[in-house]
């Protein structure tokens, strides 16, 4: 209940301060009044006192602008000033409220040589004041009639008396004010100082008030504006400007001296409308601040009788003057219901009540005061000057107040959100976490049964099947969106490893990635040329860059992706730009917001760019993106440059090194161990070639060591005999993914094993790197004893192909059967009878055929194609020299080709021709060996015109079912191991057939072995 008495104790302590100030600021002296129209001023100190109030009993003639004469010819009378002289009884005769009148008053001073000054305050409507006959000062023009110019504004002079008795005569006129004219406020005489501290006071006390509203209406209609909450705040703001309006249209009336060419008529409507607007921004800031409290329906009431009573102000002023009594009224109820409100909020305990109820008050007094002021000679600034800044400050600290407390409570209710929002997070990461074992086992076995049971699933189930591996794969882009996003409030992805990045090669690997993976019509474009740097994280680039183009594929049915990329003071600006379908306009602003889809949104979570986004901005970069509907996107990243080791600035100083580490590598790095299987690695950074270096030095493996994709190739040039290369996936310049690419050009997968490595964690890296040739996978950071597991596996299986190749050749060789070899020597034992050259040249073919079928030392190796064309030849002369009528041969090659193939290529296929396919014609048998140069292949067709294949074998050939013969189905084994290598059968029965055998096109030097 304390609370509750509180307000009105200090309220009533405040009515009785205001009370006794203003009893004491009007009855603090006894100043001289004028007695039957002279007033006695000869004892009075002008320089010491404050200027006089000419109050008390003129003389006054109604209807007349008088002169003196006036006064001396007819009669005149006494009337109090100040008053309306509506209040004056003429000989039992009322004033006219539309007339016009003259007051006179005989002033006595002692020293006629002083300069005095007056001021007025209120004369209505029109006055003119004379001093000894002579005008000093007016605010309009009266007249007798309605012909006058009404214009009542305070104004001061300066006159000096000249004699000790001073007359003064005031001309005024109304003819609109409904209520009356007159001299309503005291005219005040003094000195010149006196007269002018006066003036100054007065238009201080305005100003004062003006500043005080004007600044709250700014304050407070900006944070609404700013917030759009709290309509509250609106209204205050609007009647803070009602304020500043009545201010400067009352006391002094500031605004004609502000804008002195506004018509008075305006002015009066100003006057009018602002204390009705006072009333009803208060009671609507009242209302919305304490709607609690408040019945709708009153405050509806009022509202709309103010809005009348503000449409009533636009009449002229001879009619809506006489409202004022109404208009006082109605501010009067409003603010008696403004306290009601309070009073209710006060008891009910509302926070910050105690405030509105002393600004009420000073409200109320100040309406009071006003009122007065209009009505009676009541100065307004008798009101102590603070009095605006006391209403003001308690309805900001009532304001105040009320947002500090919402402020605590949303500040508590944000705290217990976090907490909620943390626990969220929390659940969606675990369980995120747990679903992504479960998903990749339901995409495994889906995908298995399609690739295994292609051929027994009908076309239904293949369709369901993939359709749970569609399901499966965007739930399982789903759980690696919201770990990424978690990782991202948690501020896991803040650490960095911020380096220098070959931006080519990150786009490149990407790109390769797409290609393998993409189902659409899209063509992938990476612009950017090799040796571009960019000081970034590699790895948060590289997802940047994934979820970028993964978007734009996804958005693009038809058409291409680019990627450019292009410098920009000490920048890059990288584009990614699609011909897809567009975003429109309204979405661009909001399409970074997490979880944000649209209305063309092909599923996600709407997470991946959000993501993307905040790994741009943790490393200190920008993006943005423009699109137009209908025709693309293009999504644009700044990231800071990096610089080549040697690049230096105009100054001479080096900008910024390319990858640093504690110690630099000499490279290539060679352990020798004689000897023991040679491992190629291959990593751009040297922290992790050097622990690998280590870590392989304890298997005693010879090893070199580069860190370019190009350093590899020319190493393997070096040392054709490497077992095992191990490729780093993002290097500069050539990515791993290219070299193992080139590598495949010339060795198999069982020749030459590739273990790839990489710190990307995205299945589709392992998918690209098997479809480039690698034979395995690992990812980084690398556990030592799986990387010895992984190299141990790869090189036995290497020595078990090598093994099985070379059993499969022996095997070949061994099929030289015992009665050709008898045939042979019969024929050459025959022939030394008849013909002993030819048996000589026959004993030559034989030899070197045996020769070359028995001198492969090494099978896994090639051999020049002039050696195989050899062995080929040797055999067909036997052939010929044994069966001269049967076989016509020939070889078609227009130019030597130098170049490599496999052993034992050709000469089964020569073989298999003659034997099989001419063994039913006695003579008129064709055999021909066409070799060509075609595309980087080389193309060698077997070409006879014998019985040929029988159907259903040369299909079964046609689908790789080589099952007959040991010679055709070991060429088609080996040709497997080198990429776009295969053999092609074409056949009629009756007519002949053709092989025909592509092999990669690899040139040798002459030194080569």
């Amino acid at each position: 209940m304390k609370k509750i008495y509180f307000p009105l104790i200090f309220t009533m302590l405040m009515v009785s301060i205001i009370l006794t100030y203003l009893f004491l600021d009007q009855k603090k002296s006894d100043p001289p009044q004028a007695i039957n129209g002279v007033i006695d001023l000869r004892q009075y100190d002008f320089s010491q006192d404050k200027p006089v109030a000419l109050n008390g009993e003129w003389q006054f003639i109604s209807g007349k602008l008088a002169d003196s004469n006036d006064f001396d010819l007819q009669q005149s009378h006494i009337v109090q000033v100040p008053s309306l002289w509506t209040s004056y009884n003429l000989d039992g005769e009322k004033v006219p409220k539309y007339t016009s009148g003259t007051y006179r008053l005989k002033i006595q001073v002692d020293n006629p040589e002083m300069i005095l000054g007056i001021k007025t305050s209120n004369i209505r409507m029109s006055n003119a004041i004379y001093m000894n006959g002579k005008l000093i000062g007016q605010s309009g023009s009266p007249a007798e009639d309605s012909s006058y110019v009404q214009h009542n504004t305070p104004y001061v002079s300066y006159f000096v008396p000249g004699k000790k008795e001073i007359e003064l005569l005031v001309h005024v006129a109304n003819f609109d004010y409904a209520s009356g004219g007159g001299i309503l406020g005291s005219i005040f005489i003094g000195d010149q100082v006196s007269i002018g501290e006066l003036r100054e006071s007065s238009l201080a006390y305005d100003w004062v008030t003006i500043a005080a509203f004007l600044t709250m209406f700014i304050y407070f209609l900006g944070t609404f504006l700013q917030s759009r909450i709290g309509v509250e705040q609106l209204y205050f703001s609007l009647f803070c400007l009602a304020n500043v309006l009545y201010a400067v249209s009352h006391g002094e009336k500031v605004l004609l001296a502000i804008l002195p060419a506004i018509p008075y008529e305006l002015f009066e409507r100003i006057q009018a409308v602002s204390s009705i607007l006072i009333g009803i921004f208060v009671l609507l800031y009242f209302y919305y601040a304490l709607r609690k409290f408040a019945h709708k329906k009153i405050v509806k009431t009022l509202c709309i009788t103010g809005i009348v009573l503000n449409a009533s102000a636009l009449l002229p002023v001879h009619i809506n003057s006489n409202l004022q009594i109404v208009n006082s009224l109605y501010i009067f109820i409003v603010l008696i219901y403004i306290i009601y409100i309070q009073i209710r909020a006060i008891y009910k305990r509302s926070i910050g009540a105690t405030y509105l109820i002393i600004s009420s008050f000073t409200i109320f007094v100040y309406f009071v005061v006003a009122t007065l002021n209009v009505m009676m000679n009541f100065e307004i600034n008798n009101l102590p000057p603070l009095f605006p800044f006391i209403c003001l400050t308690m309805l900001s600290l009532f304001i105040s107040h009320r947002f500090t407390d919402s402020f605590l409570k949303k500040r508590e209710l944000s705290n217990a959100l976090l907490r909620i929002d943390k626990l969220k997070d929390e659940f969606l990461a675990k369980t995120s976490h747990e679903f992504r074992t479960p998903l990749h086992g339901i995409i495994a076995i889906s995908q298995s049964m399609l690739d295994k049971d292609k051929y027994s699933l009908t076309t239904d189930q293949k369709e369901k099947m993939n359709l749970i591996v569609g399901i499966a794969e965007r739930l399982s882009h789903l759980v690696n969106d919201i770990l990424d996003f978690s990782k991202l409030k948690e501020k896991k992805f803040l650490k960095l490893d911020v380096a220098p990045v070959d931006l080519y090669s990150v786009t490149h690997v990407i790109v390769d990635i797409f290609m393998f993976m993409k189902s659409k019509d899209v063509t992938i474009v990476n612009n950017i040329h090799r040796g571009q740097l960019v000081l970034t994280d590699e790895e948060k680039l590289r997802q940047i860059l994934y979820n970028l183009i993964e978007n734009a594929v996804k958005y693009t049915d038809l058409g291409k992706v680019e990627i450019n990329c292009y410098e920009k003071e000490k920048h890059v600006v990288i584009e990614v730009s699609d011909t897809g379908c567009g975003i429109a306009p309204e979405n661009i602003k909001t399409l970074f917001d997490p979880f944000q889809q649209f209305e063309n949104s092909m599923g996600g979570t709407g997470l991946g760019l959000s993501i993307t986004k905040e790994l741009v901005h943790i490393q200190g970069g920008d993006i943005a993106v423009t699109s137009e509907v209908g025709k693309g996107t293009t999504f644009f990243i700044t990231l800071p440059k990096a610089v080549q080791l040697d690049e230096k600035n105009k100054s001479g100083e080096k900008l910024l090194y390319a990858k640093q580490y504690p110690f630099q590598l000499v490279l290539p790095h060679i352990v020798e161990n004689t000897g023991r299987k040679k491992i190629l690695i291959a990593d751009d950074d040297h922290i992790n070639l050097k622990v690998l270096i280590d870590t392989l030095s304890m298997e005693e493996y010879f090893i070199i060591a580069v860190d370019r994709g190009k350093a590899v190739l020319e190493q393997i040039n070096k040392h054709p005999d490497v077992d095992l290369v191990i490729l780093d996936i993002m290097m500069p310049e050539v990515s791993g993914y290219e070299v193992c690419q080139q590598l495949r050009k010339s060795y198999p997968l069982s020749e030459l094993p590739v273990l790839m490595l990489t710190a990307a964690i995205h299945p589709e890296d392992m998918v690209a790197a098997f479809q480039s040739g690698a034979n395995d996978f690992l990812h980084k950071p690398l556990d030592s004893s799986e990387l010895k597991t992984r190299i141990r596996n790869l090189l036995l299986m290497k020595e078990s192909a090598e093994t099985a190749t070379k059993m499969e050749v022996a095997f070949l060789q061994a099929q030289i059967k015992p009665h050709f070899v008898y045939n042979v020597l019969n024929s050459i034992l025959s022939l030394s009878y008849l013909d002993l050259d030819k048996a000589r040249t026959m004993i030559t073919d034989f030899a070197n055929f045996l020769r070359g079928s028995f001198s492969f030392e090494n099978t896994s190796r090639l051999v020049p194609l002039e050696k195989e064309l050899s062995l080929v030849q040797s055999y067909v002369n036997i052939h010929r020299t044994r069966f001269p009528e049967q076989l016509e041969w020939e070889i078609q090659m227009e130019n030597p080709i130098h170049c490599l193939i496999p052993p034992l290529l050709l000469q089964p296929l020569v073989e298999n021709a003659i034997l099989h396919g001419l063994k039913a014609k006695k003579e008129g048998g064709k055999v021909a060996l066409v070799i060509i140069e075609e595309s980087g292949m080389l193309v060698c067709r077997v070409v006879d015109n014998g019985q040929g294949i029988p159907k259903e074998m040369l299909n079964g050939f046609k689908k790789g079912l080589i099952k007959q013969g040991v010679g055709l189905h070991n060429i088609s084994k080996r040709l497997k191991y080198y990429e776009e290598a295969f053999i092609h059968f074409e056949s009629e029965e009756n007519s002949g057939t053709i092989v025909e055998i592509r092999f990669p096109l690899i040139r040798y030097t002459d030194n080569l072995d």
